[in-house]
């Protein structure tokens, strides 16, 4: 058998100066599994159209809603929360365990209800990290698991804070998104900017 595999693997240089920011945004997007009519495609080297590296990390279209259906949101605090991703599985059947502690203040009660619904749940979460990238953590895959937990501290300075402790498993590292996610009828967040844009009789997307 002759393997037909296709490498992109190029140089990856590094720019003297460049600063790379650390953390993550407050505001964290999240949608329902359920909700979801259709993912945007995740291209694998073998695609037609294929030849960058890069755009292996990239989501490739719009995230689909069912009808009536809006990306929520839920505001952290700020810097404490973070991402991180490591390899797991055998080898020839390794995949990434895409993790995240998105941390809130306090523990209202739409936090606890939020916490409530969300254990047993399929959540999909989009975060926007300090240089303005958003990527996603959950596919259509593989479930994700969010553990919230919560701390209401001892000393006077301390700190009320509910975590979230996000979990999935993913063919990529935390992918790149670029797309569109709608936020109600008349407004979509554009993440190739992180403009949220106005719809004046334009068609959703996911919805054309």
């Amino acid at each position: 058998m002759t393997c037909t595999t296709k490498s992109l693997y190029k140089s990856i240089e590094a720019c003297p100066g460049k600063k790379n920011t650390p953390g993550i945004r407050r505001r964290l997007y999240y949608i329902d599994r359920r909700a979801i009519a259709k993912f945007p495609k995740l291209p694998d080297a073998d695609d037609e159209g294929v030849t960058d590296m890069g755009k292996l990390a990239q989501y490739q279209g719009d995230f689909a809603l069912e009808s009536d259906q809006y990306f929520k949101f839920i505001d952290l605090k700020d810097e404490a929360s973070n991402v991180t991703f490591e390899p797991v599985g055998e080898n020839g059947s390794k995949l990434y365990n895409n993790q995240a502690n998105a941390v809130v203040a306090g523990q209202d009660d739409e936090v606890k209800g939020f916490a409530r619904q969300a254990l047993n749940d399929d959540i999909v979460y989009v975060y926007q990290d300090r240089a303005g990238k958003f990527c996603v953590l959950g596919n259509e895959m593989f479930e994700c698991h969010t553990s919230p937990s919560g701390d209401t501290a001892a000393e006077v300075t301390g700190a009320v804070t509910t975590t979230f402790a996000i979990q999935c498993y993913d063919e990529c590292p935390v992918p790149t998104y670029t797309g569109k996610l709608k936020l109600s009828a008349d407004e979509v967040l554009d993440c190739s900017t992180g403009e949220i844009e106005k719809l004046t009789n334009q068609p959703v997307p996911g919805e054309e």
